[in-house]
């Protein structure tokens, strides 16, 4: 079974982030080595810039230290000549977040916006919170850039398959054009559990009625399938794959990936999954318009 071509949702890890995360710093060729380990071609790197400004964490100047995060990764991104690619951050309920990512943008090699509903502390049942995720999402459409968007609330708490419905309606709908990813199958993993498994049941029989608004629509599986994975929750992901169609799956590892190494992580991901040969190779070769370029 081939690698993927692309690892869709990859981290470095900046000198600033590294006390932060409590994990040693990780640039561009460190990374690459590793995907260089598991014959993998490119890997999606996304800003961790949005996590300074997570008011939980107090950091003095968190808008300045968010810019010089999406400083670094377009500078990492860029020194990997064309193997990475960038996908800015900021917390979007910050005032000078629309700035920051129309300015990130601009960058070299950054052609998507991360956005962590969790560090944010945002959730799509707050209208103030969905008004100005609309606007976001406004911008990404007009720059023609992907969004690739970590679900769950912070706790997990108020978070189930309404979240898929108003994802649906408030904010997909403001950028019917661009590529959006929803990460780890609308969890946050390790693993895979029922509050997100509703999510999965609303975009599974969104897909299966063929909504217009699924036409962009991607779902990345960073870290949810693990060596912990057992056989019914691996015939759950498995069903969930299949309702939304393979070639809207998008194979992504993580910073820590199950088994330790990106190359242990598609190895764990295609032994546990009952997927076909043919599903396994599907996944495997997609490639989306802005990983293409």
């Amino acid at each position: 079974m081939p690698a993927p071509r692309v690892d869709y949702h990859q981290h470095l890890v900046s000198p600033a982030f590294a006390p932060i995360a409590k994990v040693p710093p990780r640039d561009a060729r460190a990374l690459l080595a590793e995907l260089d380990s598991a014959g993998i071609r490119k890997a999606v790197v996304l800003s961790v810039g949005y996590s300074f400004a997570d008011e939980r964490k107090n950091l003095p100047d968190p808008d300045r230290l968010t810019r010089e995060e999406n400083d670094w990764t377009s500078a990492q991104v860029t020194s990997a000549i064309g193997r990475l690619i960038g996908f800015c951050s900021a917390n979007p309920l910050r005032a000078e977040a629309l700035a920051e990512l129309d300015r990130c943008l601009g960058l070299p090699g950054m052609r998507g916006i991360k956005l962590h509903f969790g560090n944010s502390g945002v959730t799509l049942r707050d209208s103030t919170h969905a008004a100005r995720l609309a606007e976001v999402f406004a911008l990404a459409e007009r720059r023609g850039a992907a969004v690739l968007v970590h679900m769950r609330a912070r706790g997990g708490k108020n978070y189930g398959a309404e979240d898929a419905r108003l994802f649906l309606d408030k904010l997909v709908t403001v950028a019917p054009s661009i590529e959006i990813v929803v990460a780890h199958l609308a969890g946050s993993g390790p693993g895979y559990d029922a509050q997100q498994d509703s999510l999965m049941a609303v975009f599974g029989a969104a897909a299966q009625r063929h909504d217009v608004r699924m036409r962009n629509v991607y779902f990345d599986v960073a870290t949810n399938v693990t060596a912990e994975t057992t056989p019914d929750e691996a015939a759950l992901v498995a069903r969930r794959i299949r309702e939304v169609g393979a070639g809207r799956v998008l194979y992504g590892s993580d910073l820590s990936p199950p088994g330790g190494s990106v190359r242990a992580g598609w190895e764990i991901f295609r032994e546990k999954l009952p997927l076909t040969a043919e599903e396994l190779a599907v996944i495997a070769g997609n490639v989306t318009r802005f990983a293409a370029r």
